[in-house]
């Protein structure tokens, strides 16, 4: 029964501290340069769900590559690594480090 009365106090008392007068914004969010949370936009979101519109913005991410990869400065392509030949070469190499500290 003490422990709930304590908690209660603490939690009222924890309420009063955070609590913000209405229409006030602390000053620390002021100097923070946090959003007014009452200057949303009414009317839901503002995101763009059009297929036609990201079909594009695809286009121009795939014509921006195109451009890059032309430009006689681009790096050539790595070639593809075999994994398999990457983790034998890997298990060799284990395989000698743990023999060269083997004492028998």
């Amino acid at each position: 029964m003490r422990a709930a009365l304590v908690l209660t106090a603490l939690a009222i008392a924890l309420g009063g501290c955070v609590n913000t007068p209405v229409g006030r914004t602390p000053e620390w969010a002021n100097t923070e340069g946090y959003p007014n949370l009452r200057e949303v936009p009414a009317g839901g979101t503002s995101a763009n769900t059009s297929s036609a519109h990201w079909n594009g913005v695809e286009a121009d991410l795939l014509a921006a590559r195109a451009a890059a990869e032309a430009n006689p400065r681009a790096q050539a392509r790595a070639t593809q690594e075999d994994p398999q030949a990457f983790l034998e070469e890997a298990r060799r190499e284990i395989e000698t480090t743990r023999n060269s500290h083997n004492p028998y």
